[in-house]
């Protein structure tokens, strides 16, 4: 081999390995954990689409976050086997200029069967004292094991509050709290003003009992997962309105009731 063609070869190695880094930061992969040796759901990210380099970098550490802490976070709060949903978890991570959803260009992200479409604001670029992490979108994935509900988001931010206190963010789970405080603020306001009870008076009614529960004691979202009970066979929208409602009652100490039959919520 020629002096040629060792330069040659020596140049196209360097390339190699110059590119190999970026390579392995668009995909990247977590099964295993520290202390952990093998968790029962396989995480994995597409971070190919992300064109911020700084994002790009981040991917493996909010991928480890979600594997790691927030999947045995919400784990702990539901009792629910992710793995019996998905033995595998999917994150495809997009900036909002290559957003693969046109029609959804409000959204920061989308769950769909084992699959979550994330754009890196709501996942690589989030700041916090642990990293960045997403809350959201897989405590849609947990639900849909014991779900479906009447409204898109039962007990979410008391879920998102609680895993965050469990995932060690306190601001974080601070951050629900005083969203929650002003949630609650709103319905009251608006539950003055409102004259004929409707469907959509029932779903706010049912914010505030979950939301104002939890705010007097934390333990009411461990209690909505496990006093649920199962989901109706035939679906109709009143029983499965009336299950979570059934539910919202018993952790109420029976002082739910009223509240929601007053807002336009179906007989239990």
């Amino acid at each position: 081999m020629n002096r040629r063609h060792v330069f040659l070869l020596m140049l196209v190695s360097a390339s190699f390995l110059a590119v190999l880094p970026a390579r392995a930061q668009d995909s990247v992969s977590v099964s295993s954990c520290p202390g952990q040796p093998k968790i029962p759901v396989v995480f994995k990210a597409d971070c190919s689409h992300v064109k911020d380099p700084s994002g790009k970098q981040l991917c493996r550490a909010f991928l480890e976050n979600q594997a790691c802490k927030v999947f045995p976070a919400y784990r702990k709060i539901t009792g629910i086997n992710l793995e019996e949903r998905c033995p595998v978890m999917q994150y495809n991570l997009y900036e909002k200029e290559n957003w693969p959803y046109p029609n959804l260009k409000g959204e920061g992200g989308l769950a769909g069967k084992c699959e979550i479409t994330l754009l890196s604001d709501f996942s690589v670029k989030v700041q916090s004292r642990i990293g960045p992490y997403d809350l959201h979108e897989l405590l849609h994935e947990y639900q849909a094991l014991i779900g479906p509900f009447i409204n898109e988001h039962p007990m979410f931010d008391p879920s998102q509050a609680e895993a965050a206190r469990e995932i060690g963010d306190p601001q974080g789970a601070e951050a629900y709290v005083n969203r929650m405080r002003r949630t609650l603020d709103e319905i009251s306001k608006s539950s003055a003003s409102s004259t004929v009870p409707s469907e959509k008076d029932c779903a706010r009614a049912q914010i505030y009992i979950e939301e104002s529960l939890y705010l007097q004691d934390s333990r009411v979202v461990y209690a909505f997962y496990h006093k649920l009970g199962p989901v109706p066979t035939n679906k109709t929208r009143p029983e499965l309105a009336a299950r979570e409602n059934r539910m919202l009652n018993v952790v109420s100490w029976d002082k739910a009731k009223d509240y929601l039959l007053s807002h336009g919520c179906w007989p239990f």
